[in-house]
This record gives C-alpha cells, structure tokens and sequence, in this order.
C-alpha cells in the first residue's frame, strides 16, 4: 500500500509516468522542477523551482530533509531593505521582488546527504557527494565530495583517469532493465572492481548497437 501511494504521488507532482522516479508524499515539490529516471526524493525535502528551474538528473539520492532553494526568494542582499512588501501591499507582485540567480542543476547520480541545503544557481556535476547539513552556495565538480558551511571540498571519489573513465561511460542514460545484470559489480565498493565493469557495460553497448 505504502509503495502504491508513493507512485501516485510521484505522478501526481510529476504529471507523468513515474519512470522509477519516487517523491514521498511527506516531501515538498514546487514550481519548475525536472526530475531524472529512478531518481528519489525523501520525505521532509523542500524542491524549489519558483522564480527559475531546478533540474534533478537520473539516479539521484536525494535525502531526507533536503532543501534545494530557487531564484524566487525574495529577500533581496543589495537593496535597502530585505523585506518582502508585497506581503502586506496587495497591490505589490511577488515576481517584482524575486532576486534572480539562476537555475540549480544537479547532474546524474549525485548523492545529496540529509539535511543538507543547496542555495539558487548552484550546479553540481555528475557523481558528487553532498555531506549532510551542508550549506552548498557554489558549484561543486562532478566526482567531488563536499561537506561543511559552506560547503568546502574534502576529496575527488576516484583519480582523475577513472571519473573520466565513468564519465564518458554515461551508464546513468540506460534503463534499469540493461544494468541490472552488472548492478553487483556497479554497486560493489572498491575502486578496484569498476573498471571490469565498466568493459561489461561497454560490451553489452556494442552489442546492443551492432
């Protein structure tokens, strides 16, 4: 039943078939929000796409208690005053106070830790880690793992020729169907098994387009 209600959900808010996406029904997502294939949302998260777009890539673990602002904050840093006025003047528009920052991009399966809190126009690259409680207020590289406030880098996950190796395999665009064979060996800890199963991966690539 709990599974039922969560895949209802997940369409409700997403308006489509939920492609393996999950959005718990105690979480929050509002406005322009883009979720990837099989990505997840936990409950007590707050996804915000009001004033400008926030993208979640595929395979994504976003955590509980997240919360991943937008440009339609209103709380402008460069004006006289910080408050909201339209709150009180009907004759006001909210957009007239949104600062704008740009859209949040978050890449494919980027792991985000509970709690953590990422700020309007940041992007995070392909397999990074946020650490949980994190204030993210700048972009942070595919691979890297950043944790703190504000977040601060603290180590690359693999050397640089073996992110590059698993960025250009893309494995995140496949379905689930296709990994589903290999997800022992993808899952597996160790750096030292991921480039067998990165060469399992490419083999079933060209056998799938020959």
């Amino acid at each position: 039943m709990r599974d039922l209600l969560v895949t209802l959900y997940t369409a409700l808010k997403l308006r489509a078939r939920p492609r393996g996406r999950r959005i718990s029904p105690l979480a929050s997502v509002r406005g322009d929000v883009h979720i990837g294939k099989y990505s997840y949302i936990s409950s007590f998260a707050d996804i915000r796409g009001i004033g400008s777009t926030t993208r979640i890539g595929n395979y994504c673990s976003v955590a509980r208690g997240v919360k991943i602002m937008s440009s339609g904050q209103v709380h402008a840093l460069d004006a006289l005053s910080t408050f909201p006025f339209y709150l009180i003047d009907r004759s006001l528009e909210r957009a007239d106070f949104m600062a704008p920052r740009g859209d949040v991009v978050i890449g494919h399966d980027v792991w985000i830790g509970a709690d953590a809190i990422i700020l309007p126009g940041v992007s995070v690259g392909d397999g990074a880690v946020i650490g949980a409680g994190a204030v993210v207020s700048r972009d942070v590289a595919a691979f890297q793992i950043v944790a703190g406030v504000p977040a601060h880098p603290l180590r690359m996950r693999f050397s640089a020729a073996l992110c590059a190796a698993i960025a250009a395999s893309r494995w995140w665009e496949r379905d689930y169907r296709e990994l589903k064979p290999y997800i022992r060996r993808i899952c597996g800890q160790g750096e030292q098994g991921i480039p067998e199963a990165l060469r399992m991966l490419a083999r079933t690539e060209r056998t799938a387009s020959a």
